[in-house]
């Protein structure tokens, strides 16, 4: 990306307010993929953290862009038709022909060494796709840098998916003395509720709940932050109780982020909004699974009364591109997993439109008859392969017998 003069920084960016834990390999990776590409994507869920890992890549490479490096905060724009004039006025460039604006811009960065951070794409995606590439292809020295929910999907476009802060499988068994804040989650728990409340710190008596309340919020950054938040008022096992209803606990956010960037029910409700109506029911329907699922039980389980069966792969395929479904490899198989604050969103949504226990039970009966189809092959060369998809199928298996349990108990209709 070549030398750059000392000194560069970027532009529209203000101070950090708040310590930034862990993304060693995440910002080594972004660095990389800048090192050999002129676009690169970081996409992920929404609180995941994005924004905070793209400006601290950008304030690491800034020397190697002597042109500068600037910021452009797509989040409170609403109008496509302003998204140029927003570009301008970050770059800072005076204009006072009647070009067009994106003509302007890119003659502005055409013999330039610039990195330009496109942050929030994805209510203007399309807008976006069309100008990044527009750019890249009459700036050779430009390298933009965005963040989105889904890809821009420009050709030449690097991605790079921003998963959760990582909670090691060993933070509930450390020996009494060590430090249980090697994981980012809890380090960041740690950090932010010791601003709240000082003198906090994860010991052995609180350390069960604090990686419970960060495993329970699946490491999404903005969920554990605002789970600090509330030991201003209880304690860390008061919260840990209290996070099965986590959209009705999380709710106080800073007040100078935008509306939607406030609450945890907010953050999502706008990845909702972003979802066609298919997705979004296809979203309530998947929420009944636990755990992971293949493509084949969401084929059998969600279809039907306005999703057709061959709907399903490519409604699967809008959802992991909007960052909702998580892809996962399992052996030659592919499978997908909500994240739990996500699968609880769907659950409110499925359980709002009185179609709950109707899709449970199309759960129920799924895993039934893939027991009675296990029971059958038992006895034969498929026993190991059978074994191994029940093993993998376990949460579902539960929450089927659970729900047989749930059914019994309940009186039978007069």
């Amino acid at each position: 990306m070549g030398v750059a003069s000392k000194g560069s920084e970027i532009r529209g960016l203000s101070a950090e307010l708040t310590s930034f834990v862990g993304r060693r390999c995440e910002m080594t990776e972004v660095k990389r993929l800048l090192a050999g590409s002129r676009l690169v994507t970081l996409v992920g869920v929404g609180g995941v953290g994005k924004t905070r890992l793209a400006l601290r890549v950008a304030a690491d490479v800034r020397r190697a862009f002597p042109d500068g490096v600037y910021l452009v905060e797509l989040a409170a724009l609403e109008c496509p038709d302003l998204l140029v004039q927003a570009v301008t006025e970050a770059l800072e460039i005076p204009d006072l022909s009647t070009r067009p604006l994106l003509e302007v811009v890119a003659d502005h960065l055409r013999d330039r060494q610039t990195l330009v951070v496109l942050d929030n794409c994805e209510h203007l995606l399309h807008d976006c796709a069309v100008m990044a590439e527009t750019l890249v292809r009459s700036a050779p020295g430009l390298r933009i840098l965005a963040t989105s929910r889904q890809v821009l999907g420009v050709a030449g476009e690097q991605t790079m998916v921003v998963p959760p802060l990582p909670l090691l499988d060993g933070d509930m068994s450390q020996p009494p003395g060590r430090s249980s804040e090697q994981s980012d989650a809890v380090r960041l728990f740690a950090e932010r509720a010791g601003a709240v409340l000082p003198g906090f710190a994860v010991t052995d008596d609180n350390r069960e709940a604090v990686v419970r309340i960060c495993r329970s919020l699946d490491g999404i950054p903005l969920a554990i932050e605002l789970a600090a938040v509330r030991l201003r008022a209880i304690s860390v096992e008061q919260l840990l109780a209290r996070l099965e209803d986590r959209f009705r606990v999380l709710t106080l956010g800073s007040k100078v982020v935008l509306p939607r960037q406030r609450t945890l029910r907010a953050l999502i409700d706008w990845s909702y909004l972003l979802c066609t109506a298919q997705e979004q029911l296809l979203w309530a329907r998947l929420s009944v699974f636990s755990g992971s699922l293949d493509l084949e039980g969401a084929e059998h389980v969600c279809s039907g009364d306005g999703i057709a069966t061959e709907e399903i792969l490519d409604l699967v395929i809008g959802l992991v591109d909007k960052s909702i479904l998580v892809r996962e490899e399992h052996r030659s198989k592919v499978r997908f997993r909500l994240l739990e604050t996500i699968r609880q969103y769907g659950r409110d949504r499925l359980r709002e439109s009185g179609q709950e226990e109707r899709l449970r039970r199309r759960h129920r009966d799924w895993y039934l008859d893939l027991v009675l189809r296990a029971q059958h092959d038992w006895f034969t060369p498929e026993q190991v392969t059978w074994y191994a998809r029940l093993r993998t199928e376990h949460g579902n298996l539960r929450t089927a017998l659970d729900f047989c349990l749930a059914a019994a108990e309940r009186p039978s209709p007069a």
